[in-house]
């Protein structure tokens, strides 16, 4: 998730340690949503035939 973090969004693991918990887990969660919608993005994509 640090990594994706970092490279979508150019927020360097220190800085991500560095906010508080609330806000940490936040992004955790706001990221994982975004992870949730591509993979169901990518299943439908899958059987309509597309890549």
């Amino acid at each position: 998730m640090l990594h994706r973090l970092f490279q979508t969004h150019h927020i360097p693991p220190d800085e991500v340690y560095a906010k508080d918990w609330r806000h940490r887990r936040f992004m955790y969660a706001s990221e994982e949503l975004v992870i949730e919608e591509e993979i169901a993005d990518a299943k439908r994509r899958k059987r309509k035939g597309g890549k």
